[in-house]
C-alpha cells in the first residue's frame, strides 16, 4: 500500500514540475539586433555565441569576428551561398518553374547538361534567350530531334556532320545544292536546268531565271516579260505542238531582235531570251514575224 502510494505522489509531482514550464524559463542565447550592433561588441571572449535577429542566425566568436557555423543554413533568397559537395534536387514528380526573372544564368567549369524525359523548353515573352558555351555548346535530342522555331540567327561558322534536309525534309543527292523556292528551301542538280511545261499563256517572274519553258499547245500563246526583271535573267523556250509562242514585253519592256521576229516558227522550235539591260530583252532563235 506505500508502495502505491508513493507512486501516485511521484507522477503527480513530476506532472507538477512540467506544468511549470513556460516561456520564460527556457534559457535563450545573448542577442543583436543586426550585424552592426553585434560587431560593436567588446570584450567578446573566444567561443562565445549570439542570436543575430536580422540575420536570423547564431554567430560565434572565433577570437578575431563573429561568424556563422559553416554548417548553418543560407537563405538562398537573401544571401549568397557555396556548395560544400556534390548536390542533387529531386523534384519527386513535381514542377520547377522560375517566374520573372530579369536575367536567369547557369555557368559551369566544365559541361552543363539539362536533359528531359518529355519537351524541354527555353524561351523567353520579353528578350532573347542565350545559350553559350566558352568551349562549345552540345544540344542532344535522341529521338525527335531539335526543333527551332522563329527566326535564327547564327553569328559564327555552322558545320552540319550528318544530311542536311530541306522544306521538305529531302536530304538530297551527292552533288545536289540547296536552293531557295522564295518560301523555303529544295534541294536541286547544280548543271541542270528545271523544264516547266506550260499548257497556256504565262507570264515570267523572277524565280523563273535560268529555266527552260516548253509550250504544249494546239494554239498560238504568249510569254509576258514584265517590268523588273534583273539584268542577266535567262530562260529558254521551246514549242512543242502546233500553237506557236508570242514573245511580248509589258509595259516599259523592250524585246530586241535583230529581224523584229517574236514568234516562234513553228513545232519545235527553240529561242533564248536575255535581259541585257534594265528591262530590255534580246530574243534569239527560230523566229518568224
Amino acid at each position: 500500500m506505500k508502495k502505491i502510494l508513493f507512486f501516485i505522489a511521484f507522477i503527480f509531482t513530476c506532472n507538477l514540475v512540467v506544468s511549470q514550464i513556460d516561456a520564460g524559463s527556457v534559457m535563450g542565447l545573448p542577442t543583436a539586433q543586426n550585424n552592426t550592433e553585434m560587431n560593436n561588441i567588446t570584450g567578446a571572449t573566444e567561443g562565445s555565441f549570439l542570436y543575430n535577429i536580422a540575420e536570423k542566425n547564431i554567430y560565434f566568436f572565433n577570437g578575431t569576428a563573429w561568424t556563422a557555423p559553416t554548417n548553418s543554413f543560407t537563405n538562398i533568397y537573401s544571401s549568397n551561398g557555396t556548395l560544400l559537395g556534390p548536390r542533387t534536387l529531386n523534384g519527386g514528380g513535381n514542377s520547377l518553374v522560375f517566374n520573372n526573372l530579369n536575367v536567369l544564368q547557369f555557368f559551369s567549369n566544365g559541361a552543363t547538361q539539362l536533359f528531359a524525359t518529355g519537351a524541354l523548353q527555353l524561351g523567353s515573352t520579353g528578350n532573347s534567350t542565350q545559350i553559350s558555351g566558352a568551349l562549345g555548346l552540345t544540344l542532344t535530342a535522341t529521338s525527335n530531334g531539335i526543333t527551332l522555331n522563329g527566326n535564327t540567327l547564327l553569328n559564327n561558322n555552322l558545320r552540319v556532320v550528318g544530311s542536311f534536309s530541306d522544306s521538305s525534309s529531302n536530304a538530297g543527292t551527292n552533288g545536289q545544292v540547296l536552293s531557295s523556292t522564295g518560301t523555303g528551301t529544295q534541294w536541286v542538280d547544280p548543271n541542270l536546268a528545271e523544264v516547266i511545261n506550260k499548257t497556256a499563256s504565262y507570264t515570267l517572274t523572277s524565280v523563273d531565271n535560268g529555266k527552260v519553258f516548253t509550250f504544249n499547245s494546239a494554239t498560238d500563246v504568249t510569254l509576258n516579260v514584265p517590268a523588273g526583271l534583273p539584268v542577266g535573267f535567262n530562260i529558254s523556250i521551246y514549242q512543242i505542238n502546233t500553237g506557236k509562242i508570242e514573245i511580248a514585253g509589258a509595259g516599259g519592256v523592250t524585246v530586241l531582235n535583230r529581224l523584229s521576229r517574236f514568234k516562234t516558227a513553228g513545232k519545235d522550235a527553240g529561242a533564248g531570251l536575255l535581259c541585257t539591260s534594265t528591262n530590255n530583252f534580246h530574243l534569239t532563235g527560230d523566229l518568224k514575224r
